[in-house]
């Protein structure tokens, strides 16, 4: 149940128009700024930018103070926001002015929870594919998942993905996911870690599947290491064509595949080139002018620009992509549950005839890793809808 709140803000600013708008659903719906993010048109500024200020919030009887990330846009786009584009149209948007240090009151509607901010995944009405899911076999502890827990976890994603995209071979995770995921119907996206110990892994693959080969969807060698500068191109080549033919003698017929950022893949297309398809990472999230309903978007056009750098018109497959519900703001990339639907509400409408081309980001919450200024404090927090593994919860 939303309730009005008053908002008493000190800054010092040109006259303001301040909102905070309810989440709404749907492919269409506006995007929507989560819990605690406020959002002003300030003549002073020319670009997004985000400042803390301190917020007074009067709700009903109680009254409570609270230090807010605020978000500054120029009043360019105000209009363009009112629109549609942020600002939902139930919600009244109040002007106000603001002198240095004052104490003006505005009055804006508390964002709702409802059912409307989760994601349910579902086939298209010309595909019987689901989307792809990534998945971490990693406690919040950091120790590694026991038989039990990844059977959980699978239980949870049977029904709503064809595939689940795994990274390496440790913590014993390829037995484990392939006993786990026989059971529901879903293959498997296996992973070589290390491009060093291409031997190593691709023989724990081969031990881990025991020649069932139809449950392997894809072989990758690699995630983002020449984005990284952790290996070179020469070296990732290399290391594909050596898994490839240790894993055709096992009997594997199916993709082998290097994964790399859509900026190193465009710089290095001979990643696609060593690969039976392109496979690459894009995260609408880390582009900083892209708003969570235009995910779709900003996906499609991505596949065309690095579709002009290869020498050929090999698939190119999303890896990795998605939407995180917790973090900071990355200008008009803002996180939360209601943007993140928008997100793969918006991703799933692009790709509604070619779901098989998206591995989604993530499976849940990835709580063993580290908060990260330079990712906006959001790695731990990609799990669709906001989803924490049973053994973490």
């Amino acid at each position: 149940m939303a309730f009005g709140r008053t908002l008493i803000a000190a800054l010092a600013a040109a006259p303001l128009i301040a909102c905070f708008p309810a989440p709404t659903g749907g492919f269409e719906s506006s995007d929507v700024i989560s819990h605690g993010k406020i959002v002003v048109f300030d003549s002073k500024v020319e670009s997004a930018v985000y400042v803390p200020e301190v917020v007074v919030w009067d709700e009903k009887n109680e009254v409570t103070t609270s230090t807010q990330t605020v978000l500054h846009l120029p009043l360019s786009m105000a209009s363009d926001y009112a629109a549609g584009n942020m600002i939902s149209s139930s919600e009244p948007t109040v002007t106000t002015t603001m002198t240095s240090f004052s104490t003006q009151t505005v009055t804006v509607p508390a964002p709702t929870h409802s059912a409307s901010t989760s994601y349910l995944p579902s086939s298209s009405a010309n595909s019987t594919e689901l989307f792809g899911v990534s998945y971490a076999p990693y406690r919040a502890d950091h120790g590694c998942k026991t038989q039990e827990d990844v059977n959980d976890d699978v239980e949870q994603m049977a029904g709503k993905y064809s595939v689940i995209r795994v990274y390496g071979t440790d913590c014993d995770q390829v037995p484990m996911m392939y006993k786990a995921a026989k059971k529901t119907g879903m293959k498997l996206f296996l992973g070589i870690w290390e491009p060093s110990a291409v031997q190593d892994e691709a023989n724990k693959i081969i031990a881990g599947v025991n020649g069932d080969w139809d449950m392997v969807h894809t072989v990758s060698v690699g995630n983002e290491l020449v984005n990284s500068g952790q290996a070179s191109p020469r070296d990732i080549v290399a290391a594909v064509q050596s898994a490839r033919s240790i894993l055709r003698a096992a009997g594997y017929q199916g993709p082998v595949v290097t994964v790399d950022t859509f900026m190193a893949v465009q710089a290095h297309p001979e990643l696609c080139d060593a690969s039976d398809y392109c496979a690459m990472n894009a995260h609408p999230f880390f582009d900083s002018t892209t708003t969570a309903s235009h995910a779709g978007r900003w996906l499609i056009n991505t596949i065309a620009r690095v579709k002009t750098a290869l020498s050929n018109s090999k698939r190119i497959v999303i890896t990795e992509t998605g939407w995180p519900t917790e973090g900071l703001a990355n200008g008009l990339a803002v996180p939360g549950l209601a943007n993140q639907k928008m997100a793969l509400d918006s991703i799933q409408k692009a790709f509604t005839t070619t779901p098989g081309d998206i591995i989604l980001f993530s499976a849940f919450n990835d709580l063993w890793k580290v908060k990260a200024a330079s990712t906006f404090n959001a790695d731990q927090f990609w799990g669709i809808n906001g989803a924490v593994a049973k053994c973490d919860s």
